[in-house]
This record gives C-alpha cells, sequence and structure tokens, in this order.
C-alpha cells in the first residue's frame, strides 16, 4: 500500500539509432480512478524523448515507438510508478533500437506504427471492453500504405462482453449516445481523414453527405445515426493511414456527464488503389 517506482535509463548503443520500439510483453497495473478515468495511481510514464501520454490499466500487446532525437546524450527513461491498495501488478516490456535508415523504423509522429495489409488496433487500457477510456491523451496511430493499395477500411472490433457493443464507446454515457460527427465532438475523439461510409473518397450516406474527421459517440460511422443503429465500416483515403486520438481530461465531471466508456478496437483492411482511388 505505499509507494514505490521502477525505473530505466536507456542510452543509445550506437550514433546510427533514432527510434526506440517499446513492445508491453505484460503490462497490468491498477485502473484510473472512476470518475474522470485519469492515471492517479500506478503509471507507466515515458520520458526523455517525444511526448507521451502516461498510461496506467491493462495494457498488455501495446506498443510505442519513441523517437530519440539526433543527440547522443538524450537517453530515454522508463518509469513504473505504483501507488494504492496492493494487488498482483506486473510488467515486462521488449526495447528494441531502431537505425535511422532501417525500414523498420516507423514514420515521424506516430505513437504506435502499424504494418501489413491488415491488422487491429485498440486505445490504451481497453483489455477487450472492459477497462475504462484514459483521460489526457494526445497521440498518432499510423499504418504503413502498402504496395498497390490506396485506401484504407475500419471496423469496430467485435464485442462478447457487452451489450449494446462498446467496442467504439468514446463519448456519451446515459443514455447512450449513437454516431456524434464533425464538430459535435469536441471533448474526445478521433481523427480519420476524410473518413466516408461508402467506398467512395469523398461523398457518403447519411448526414453529411460528404466526408468527415472527427468521430465520436458510441456508434462507429462517419455519419450521424441514434443509438440504435450498428457501426459500419469507415474508410479514408487520405494518405497517410493516420488515426489521431484525442481525450480531455474530464469524463464523469463534464457537462454533461460521461461514464463508463472504453475507448476503442478498430480492425483495418488497406483497399486496392483503382482507377476512382488513385
Amino acid at each position: 500500500d505505499s509507494v514505490s517506482s521502477c525505473q530505466l535509463t536507456i542510452n543509445k548503443c550506437s550514433d546510427s539509432v533514432c527510434q526506440l520500439r517499446l513492445d508491453m510483453d505484460k503490462m497490468e497495473l491498477s485502473q484510473p480512478e472512476t470518475t474522470d478515468n485519469q492515471c492517479q495511481g500506478d503509471q507507466f510514464i515515458v520520458s526523455g524523448g517525444s511526448p507521451v501520454p502516461a498510461i496506467c490499466g491493462i495494457n498488455s500487446g501495446i506498443h510505442m515507438y519513441i523517437d530519440m532525437g539526433l543527440n547522443n546524450n538524450s537517453p530515454v527513461v522508463l518509469t513504473a510508478v505504483s501507488s494504492g491498495a496492493s494487488f498482483a501488478r506486473s510488467f515486462s516490456v521488449k526495447v528494441t533500437q531502431i537505425e535511422c535508415d532501417s525500414l523498420s523504423k516507423a514514420a515521424d509522429g506516430c505513437l504506435q506504427y502499424f504494418t501489413g495489409v491488415n491488422g487491429q488496433m485498440f486505445s490504451f487500457n481497453y483489455n477487450d471492453a472492459t477497462g475504462l477510456q484514459l483521460s489526457n491523451t494526445d497521440y498518432t496511430m499510423c499504418v504503413r500504405m502498402e504496395r498497390n493499395f490506396c485506401g484504407i477500411q475500419y471496423t469496430a472490433c467485435p464485442d462478447a462482453t457487452n451489450t449494446p457493443a462498446q467496442s467504439f464507446s468514446v463519448t456519451g454515457g446515459s443514455p447512450t449516445l449513437g454516431s456524434v460527427v464533425g464538430t459535435e465532438c469536441s471533448t474526445d475523439w478521433l481523427t480519420i481523414p476524410c473518413a466516408t461510409n461508402t467506398n467512395d473518397p469523398t461523398t457518403q450516406s447519411g448526414t453529411p453527405v460528404v466526408c468527415v474527421d472527427r468521430l465520436c459517440g458510441q456508434v462507429f460511422n462517419s455519419a450521424t445515426t441514434p443509438n440504435t443503429s450498428p457501426s459500419v465500416p469507415v474508410y479514408s483515403y487520405s494518405k497517410p493511414f493516420n488515426i489521431y486520438v484525442h481525450t480531455d481530461s474530464l469524463e464523469g465531471s463534464s457537462s454533461p456527464a460521461e461514464s463508463s466508456n472504453r475507448g476503442f478496437c478498430l480492425n483495418f483492411v488497406q483497399q486496392p488503389c483503382t482507377s476512382t482511388t488513385g
């Protein structure tokens, strides 16, 4: 029940290193406090490189890319802080140093970087839709555009835990929200550049009829729909394939109050180039 910390300082192994990749093989810390979902007890903190949100909760399987810059005298420090009630905390982080000219190097500004034609991405502390969406985060998730692919499709993951599904649960509370888009997303949101719900680069079905950038609410759709609507595939033909994640500092304390948002889990599939998409 006391406060303790474990710290690791990482120096470059050679002048040619530009990035670190951190793989959370296991990351089980205490959950955020339940009013505003802030990490006030346990925290995993990355300092000394590019800005990274402090995280807590269950984050096994997540990775991060950390920019080490060009200076050889700028180590990155990993700190795991624990405080509060005792439980079986556990963490194991694999550290990989990446050279500046390596094909494994992530694009600039990407905290998470995914390769391949298809895959899955999820928010911090998602934990199969049982965790709480963390407050105070701003970061970018990137997918490398593979050869002969010009677009990307995102779909909300299946959710076997909650009814209705909360695999996209970014803003809202009781009553639950449907899909919310554009400037109506003012607290927490995902930015998917020029997102549409049709396999068309700029137009879509519903309101609005043109592509949008911000998505929030509790139904995954790039058009406005009620909470009884299902999530649908969302497409983007804007390059590079990036998703920008923003959560503010409030949840239950916001007005109107939000509660029990889980964050998001999205499956992605890159879309082949056609005569209309590039």
